[in-house]
């Protein structure tokens, strides 16, 4: 209820002074475990795939130092967020994320693990792979335009556009369906990036 509330206030948020469109959010699976992964160019991007998914409810890994701010900790919690060490491999924060997964649930994931504003997409962490290989979860590539040209006093109209769901299987050893299936996952937002108009971004 609360995760619906909110999720409902920012989208029409984003709507109103941004224009938010959204193409393709009807490939999101209607059930099972899915990981989303986006390109990532500003702190907003949480925000902008869980009201363009707005069918299910979409849980993110955050910077554990948040959930040390009073309240504010509570809040993400119920929401569906959970901590992560940032800089170091966090086997808890992996735990959670399977967790996540094993109930059906859909997570959020930015596996160039770092913002970048020049609008490409950048070498991806195995970290997505991994998940999606130890889950068995289908993989939703998304990306967007406009975020990355958000400021205070800046208005830019933003665009999210989503791919079609995919899963990685094969003969291969877990290691090699790990590192192809990054491989994999980067070929996708990236063709995606150039077939819609995401390769057209200029702001």
């Amino acid at each position: 209820m609360l995760y619906r509330l909110c999720r409902d206030l920012l989208y029409g948020m984003l709507k109103l002074f941004y224009g938010l469109k959204v193409v393709g959010a009807e490939q999101l699976p209607e059930k099972g475990p899915v990981i989303v992964v986006a390109n990532h160019t500003n702190l907003i991007d949480p925000i902008v795939v869980g009201c363009s998914l707005r069918q299910r409810q979409v849980c993110f890994m955050a910077k554990e130092e948040l959930f040390r701010i009073p309240f504010f900790g509570g809040l993400l919690r119920r929401l569906g967020a959970f901590p992560v060490k940032r800089g170091q491999g966090d086997r808890g924060a992996f735990r959670s994320a399977l967790e996540v997964l094993s109930a059906g649930k859909v997570l959020g994931m930015f596996p160039e693990g770092t913002r970048h504003k020049d609008g490409k997409i950048h070498p991806l962490r195995p970290g997505a792979a991994l998940l999606a290989v130890e889950s068995g979860a289908m993989i939703l590539p998304m990306v967007f335009t406009g975020t990355r040209g958000l400021s205070l006093f800046r208005f830019p109209r933003i665009r999210a556009y989503v791919g079609s769901p995919f899963k990685l299987e094969g003969p291969a050893a877990k290691k090699d369906l790990i590192r192809e299936g990054t491989d994999q996952i980067f070929t996708r937002l990236t063709e995606l990036r150039k077939n819609t108009g995401a390769g057209m971004e200029n702001g």
